[in-house]
Formats: C-alpha cells, sequence, structure tokens
C-alpha cells in the first residue's frame, strides 16, 4: 500500500505539471531526476537513501494574473528592476536509518529509523549577482512514508541484509518547514584559457517541526557559462532546480563547497515532535562539504556531489557520506 501511494503521487505531480504545460503559454519547464545513496561510503547509517522528481519554469514578466506571481509580490523579496522570477515544485523521499539494520533490537545510542515523504514549492527572485529562494515544505514521517517497505524491497532485489529494526521507527507525524536562502555572486573572473571562475557565498534560515536551522558558507566554482548557471547555483545542491537549469548545451562546471549550520531540532534525530519515540541528542553545531560537477549536453542535464557532513548526534562520533546524482531534461 504505502508503494502504490508513493507511485500514485508520483504520478500526480507529474500529470498536474504536464497539464499546467500544455494549457498555457509559459517557459518550458526543467525536469530532474535525483537519487542520493549512501553506497559510496559502504555504510547503511544515517542519511541512507533519497529520491526526488522535481519540476520548474521561468515565470515571465506577462503572468501577472498566477497565484505563483501574486505569492512572489506579496513575500519580502529584494526588490531589483532586473530580477527574474522562477518556481519549482518537488516529492521527495528519503530514509534514515542507525548504522547497524542487521540487529531487530533498539539501539539507544544510534538514530531512529525514519522516513520522509514530502512535496515542497520553491519560489526564485534572481538578477546576475543576487538569488534568492523561499521554500515552503509540506510532508510526513512515519509509517505512512513507506520508507521500510521501499527499502527492504531494494535490499532483497540487490541481495543485501534485511533491515531488521523497522518497528522501532518513528511514529506517523504532519511535518511541515519554510525557509529562505540568499545567495550572492561575491566575484568573477576567467583564466587566459575562457574558462571561467566564480566565488558564491550563501545564508538561509528555516524553520519548522521537521528542522530548524540557520547557515551559510561560500562555493567557488570554474567551467563554462557560470553567470547563465548562477541563479540556481545553490551551494548544497539537489532537490531544488538543476543549476544548469538557465544555462545552454555544452555549459559545464565543477565546484567545491564549505557549509556550516546552527541546528536547533530535527525530527529524524530526536524523535517524534507530539508522541514518545526513540531518539538521539542533537549536535547544534553541524558542518558539510561538497564537491561536485555539471555537464549540459543538448537540453540533457547530468549533475554528481559527493557529501560528507560532520556527525549529527551526540552519541555518534562520525560523519555520514552520500553521494547525490540528478539526470535532468528540458520540455
Amino acid at each position: 500500500m504505502p508503494l502504490r501511494l508513493l507511485l500514485s503521487s508520483t504520478l500526480l505531480l507529474a500529470v498536474l505539471l504536464t497539464a499546467n504545460i500544455s494549457l498555457a503559454d509559459s517557459p518550458p519547464y526543467h525536469w530532474s531526476m535525483v537519487w542520493e545513496n549512501d553506497a559510496i561510503a559502504n555504510d547503511d547509517g544515517g542519511y541512507t537513501n533519497g529520491f526526488a522528481l522535481i519540476g520548474g519554469r521561468l515565470i515571465p514578466d506577462s503572468e501577472n494574473d498566477t497565484w505563483q506571481k501574486s505569492l512572489i509580490t506579496w513575500l519580502p523579496f529584494p526588490q531589483k528592476s532586473d530580477s527574474q522570477e522562477a518556481v519549482s515544485y518537488q516529492l521527495a523521499h528519503a530514509i534514515y536509518t542507525p548504522s547497524d539494520i542487521d540487529t531487530s533490537e533498539l539501539i539507544e545510542d544510534d538514530r531512529p529509523y525514519a522516513g520522509l515523504l514530502f512535496s515542497a514549492m520553491n519560489l526564485y527572485r534572481f538578477d546576475p549577482i543576487t538569488s534568492s529562494r523561499y521554500e515552503f515544505l509540506l510532508g510526513i514521517v512515519g509509517p505512512a512514508s513507506g520508507a521500510e517497505y521501499i527499502q527492504r524491497y531494494i535490499h532483497d532485489v540487490i541481495g543485501t541484509v534485511d533491515p531488521s529494526g523497522w518497528h522501532h521507527q518513528l511514529g506517523n507525524e504532519i511535518v511541515v518547514r519554510a525557509g529562505y536562502e540568499q545567495l550572492w555572486r561575491v566575484h568573477q573572473s576567467s583564466f587566459t584559457n575562457g574558462i571561467e571562475y566564480d566565488v558564491l557565498s550563501a545564508a538561509d534560515i528555516r524553520a519548522g517541526n521537521l528542522s530548524s536551522d540557520v547557515g551559510g558558507g561560500f562555493s567557488v566554482r570554474i567551467g563554462h557559462g557560470l553567470a547563465s548557471s548562477f541563479p540556481m547555483a545553490w551551494l548544497i545542491p539537489g532537490r531544488t532546480l538543476p543549476s544548469l537549469a538557465g544555462s545552454q548545451p555544452g555549459d559545464w562546471n565543477l565546484f567545491a563547497t564549505l557549509y556550516a549550520n546552527y541546528v536547533f531540532n530535527d525530527i529524524t534525530i530526536e524523535g517524534n515532535t507530539f508522541k514518545d519515540s526513540h531518539g538521539v541528542h542533537l549536535v547544534n553545531t553541524q558542518a558539510q562539504y561538497v564537491l561536485g560537477g555539471s555537464y549540459r549536453f543538448s537540453n540533457w542535464t547530468f549533475s554528481g556531489a559527493i557529501k560528507e557532513n560532520t556527525h549529527e548526534f551526540d552519541e555518534s562520533g562520525e560523519s555520514t557520506m552520500f553521494g547525490s546524482f540528478s539526470f535532468s531534461f528540458l520540455w
């Protein structure tokens, strides 16, 4: 049942976005399918798997009567005469587990089993040197996310150990989060061979019962077409529009990012908000580094990144590493 619900939700999102495309004279959609997994670290602990379907497009100035345009106008975005606007929608799933998934006993000094199924909307306003984004997220943690069924099925298909502790997972709880992120292109130049480089900095704030934090960092990029890809080049790539969404065929980039944040709460680590469940003690001060790149060929974009977090809870001194891969196309 959970898998059917997940597939039905994915199909519904695709149908709604396709209807929007076919019924409106609007810019084309950028579609992106993202897969994240910790197989690169050969470890099933922590954030172990995630995937997302994302669709987004530019909002032309002529669209003054849409609810997206009205919401962007109402929100306190920076106001500049040369700014452009965009919107994206996503449906995503994430699985979190303790390191030892072979035991059925409760592991008191490791994070709980948790599944997260959510949808989100992102609204963007950007110009050549600044880019702003609002996030509005609604989802559910617990058995209703279907995480246990999905992980058991995948492990059965690939022939690995059956996860035995899902009866200790978080209980069902509706989760929400709202956030704001500001990105600056603080320096840009090029080498003598025409390859460009730039430096980006960012600050963000998010709040909700899913998680709350404030953070910031910087990223260094080299490549071609950096100016056109800047508006979507968020420091932590993944569940947003691909960084090359505004680029041209042949554009590419490589990047290195350092990011730090102060985390106030995280339901996937501390446990349910309104009911008893297993949880561990959150480490408030965290950091992350990311190495990755993207390449656009015709209407197709391929992206990949390796991400590593510092330890996220007191009971563990281990970092968490996972890979993120996305395949995007313009339609």
